[in-house]
């Protein structure tokens, strides 16, 4: 049991968030992950930290709802859209290739867009934070009005196994 000063103590210390990126840790650097094999490529002045990868929603499905981005994909919308689309998400989350946790970056026109299929981007987009996107987390649809694009920061053992990204 916990005397009352410790349990005082840990309620007034502020919550913290920590995220560990292991892009730069030894092994990937002894096993020649970041190397400079994939000269000229979308991810050669990147390949220590990993590959910047962008997912980007068509035009016809920003600022859609459910129920119209369903009749877009041409998917059952079932009795309630948000859940079908919902469902739909979370298993297509579950097939990417990427690590559980990634770093959001900022978009810029020139990362490569590996996913092009519309589950992919609305996967990653509505599972994504500012600052992280995680497979685990619930997927919220209202960033669908705002967020037409993310791009993450793939660690080079993930980026090495996207196709697309290889020169």
């Amino acid at each position: 049991m916990m005397e009352a000063g410790q349990l005082l103590h840990n309620m007034s210390a502020p919550p913290r968030s920590v995220v560990k990126y292991n892009g730069l840790s030894t092994e990937a650097l002894t096993t020649g992950f970041g190397s400079s094999e994939k000269t000229g490529g979308p991810c050669s002045d990147h390949d220590v930290f990993g590959c910047f990868i962008t997912f980007r929603l068509p035009v016809n499905l920003r600022r859609c709802g459910a129920k119209t981005i369903l009749k877009r994909l041409d998917m059952e919308l079932g009795s309630t859209p948000e859940v079908t689309l919902l469902h739909l998400i979370e298993a297509r989350a579950k097939e990417l290739r990427l690590p559980d946790a990634c770093v959001v970056v900022p978009t810029k026109i020139d990362h490569p867009c590996p996913w092009t299929d519309p589950l992919a981007i609305l996967a990653v987009i509505t599972k994504s934070s500012a600052n992280i996107w995680l497979r685990s987390k619930a997927p919220r649809l209202y960033v669908l009005r705002k967020v037409s694009a993310i791009s993450l920061l793939v660690p080079p053992i993930f980026a090495d196994q996207i196709e697309g990204l290889s020169s």
